[in-house]
């Protein structure tokens, strides 16, 4: 079950990236759904406070280093 969620997000969160390179792409032709999408994931990125994002980033990234180095 656990691994048919990680999957629902991982899917979901490459519709978004697809639909942001699409709006990059596109332009204005993208279509007002995609360019929505890419206006609200642009909005919620920019209203970050500086630095998250990046310690975001690398506590995915000693998450999956630590994973490696304890599977036996």
């Amino acid at each position: 079950m656990r691994r048919v969620g990680w999957a629902a997000v991982a899917a979901a969160f490459l519709l978004v990236v697809l639909r942001i390179l699409l709006n990059i792409i596109l332009g204005a032709e993208a279509g007002s759904f995609i360019a929505r999408v890419a206006k609200n994931a642009t909005d919620f990125l920019q209203s970050l406070p500086p630095g998250v994002l990046l310690g975001v980033a690398l506590i995915v990234m000693i998450y999956g280093f630590l994973k490696a180095r304890l599977q036996p």
